[in-house]
């Protein structure tokens, strides 16, 4: 007859101080993570960085104008 290996035989199974520990680490990671984003949220977008450089080059030109 086969018989199944029991849970407590696993090497793999984590201890209840290892499984907090564990759980301390993955809400660290997800607070990382969160702040990331909102860095992230933050950078302009490429419309932004577009409408910036025809801006400069637009004032550029009027002063070169201006200047001569």
């Amino acid at each position: 007859m086969r018989t199944e290996p029991s849970l407590a035989d696993d090497p793999e199974r984590l201890t209840l101080r290892q499984a907090d520990q564990a759980r301390d680490d993955f809400a660290a990671i997800e607070s990382d993570l969160q702040i990331i984003m909102g860095q992230l949220a933050r950078l302009p977008d490429r419309d932004y960085a577009s409408r910036l450089a025809g801006l400069s080059a637009l004032i550029f030109a009027v002063a070169l104008i201006l200047s001569l």
